[in-house]
């Protein structure tokens, strides 16, 4: 007869599992043992010989010096990857971009208060008139046209942005419309986000991702106007009883993906969701990695390309969450960035020429936000609390419970 076999993992090879005797195993521990015993005796060699060679006083010193050491090095790259660097001036991306069109110093100044209360630094993206693009540089076919030239030359100002991601070299950066509009608590909320992202992105817990937002993603859609049901079975992260997400009935979109994302929650009035985007409509704010840079002008302007920008993000993001290209594409719902109204902007309306539109009236400030910035800079420069919007979602918050989040593994099924 054969002996009696006990299944052994090896250490070795995670594919294979070896079965040997007791005899064997025995023999086949001992080799192992001796190369552990060896191996921690050279380390404690050559940690006193360091000792001797470096005194801890010299090594401190060195660490003055102009130069920094290898140790500091690696301590700071540690901090910057940890997710407390999105509390850093710029939220844990390489840069923060406003595409501004020169000329309108009204909304300039508004972003120099904006970003100076939340202590965010930055850099201008130039705006692009449609008007000075030749025709054979245009990414599609379009007919000459206010409409062509204003779609064209927002197309190029995004474009250019992603190309300065690659044109420097940064490992991503955050970029926005210079009226957009956040939450006084935006470092905090991109913190939750991030918790949420690492799970969708199914970072490993065992090592600290290179970046705050974990790994392998390509674009962060953090400001949008609608997105749309996510392709099933999907993965989510919740945030309930978040008090900076308006209620259900309170909240203006083009449309939602919310009866799919909060079916089977008790409390989804005020639940904000982080999951893989299935495509939306907007890009009042985003973050682009460098690969994803690089995919973006890869299908934005390499390839042919006929479409509003906001269009093509959509795109990438569906088809990426189909599986149908190598595009990752994680979004908040409801999101965390909005467009706000500014007194001085015209009003938008396609059926009337500009010179014939109203300027838009009312406090500048988004309306899907609860403590906006832009609606509490007043209070904030003067000391005083931000003011949430008041009505009907006050009395429905005296009801909500404590904020939770939690995830599930992916086996949604609808």
């Amino acid at each position: 007869m054969y002996p009696r076999t006990i299944g052994m993992y090896t250490g070795f090879d995670r594919m294979n599992t070896v079965f040997m005797t007791k005899a064997q195993r025995h023999k086949k521990m001992i080799k192992p043992l001796l190369i552990v015993a060896l191996c921690a005796i050279l380390a404690l060699f050559l940690g006193l010989q360091r000792d001797r060679l470096f005194p801890s006083s010299s090594l401190q010193s060195s660490s003055s010096n102009s130069s920094p050491s290898t140790s500091s090095k690696l301590a700071h790259v540690l901090s910057q990857n940890s997710i407390q660097a999105i509390h850093n001036n710029t939220l844990g991306f390489g840069d923060v971009y406003f595409i501004h069109m020169p000329g309108r110093t009204d909304k300039l100044d508004s972003l120099r208060l904006l970003t100076s209360i939340t202590n965010i630094s930055y850099t201008i993206i130039p705006g692009v008139d449609g008007k000075g693009i030749p025709h054979v540089a245009w990414p599609g076919f379009y007919k000459e046209g206010e409409r062509a030239t204003s779609i064209t030359g927002c197309w190029r100002a995004h474009i250019n942005a992603a190309a300065s991601i690659l044109d420097n070299n940064l490992s991503s950066a955050l970029i926005l419309e210079d009226d957009a509009d956040w939450d006084v608590s935006l470092k905090n909320q991109l913190t939750q986000f991030a918790l949420g992202t690492r799970h969708i992105l199914d970072a490993p817990t065992s090592s600290e991702p290179l970046s705050p937002y974990g790994d392998g993603w390509d674009m962060l859609w953090l400001g949008h106007c609608a997105q749309n049901k996510p392709t099933k079975p999907f993965s989510r992260f919740i945030i309930a009883n978040d008090t900076t997400v308006r209620p259900a009935g309170h909240r203006w979109h083009l449309w939602n993906p919310e009866p799919t994302l909060t079916y089977d929650l008790p409390h989804n009035r005020t639940t904000r969701v982080v999951y893989r985007s299935a495509g939306g409509m907007c890009s009042y704010a985003y973050a682009l990695s460098y690969t994803g840079a690089q995919k973006l002008l890869y299908y934005l302007s390499y390839s042919h390309f006929n479409d509003p920008v906001d269009v093509g993000h959509s795109r990438l993001c569906k088809r990426g969450s189909k599986g149908e290209i190598d595009f990752s594409c994680v979004v908040p719902y409801p999101g965390l960035v909005y467009t706000a109204s500014v007194q001085n902007d015209i009003e938008y309306h396609p059926d009337k020429p500009r010179k014939d539109r109203d300027k838009k009236k009312g406090a500048p400030g988004a309306r899907n936000l609860v403590f906006g910035v832009r609606a509490n800079m007043k209070n904030i420069i003067e000391g005083k609390e931000a003011e949430g919007r008041g009505g009907e979602e006050e009395k429905i918050r005296e009801e909500m419970g404590e904020m939770g989040m939690w995830f599930d593994e992916g086996k949604t099924e609808l």
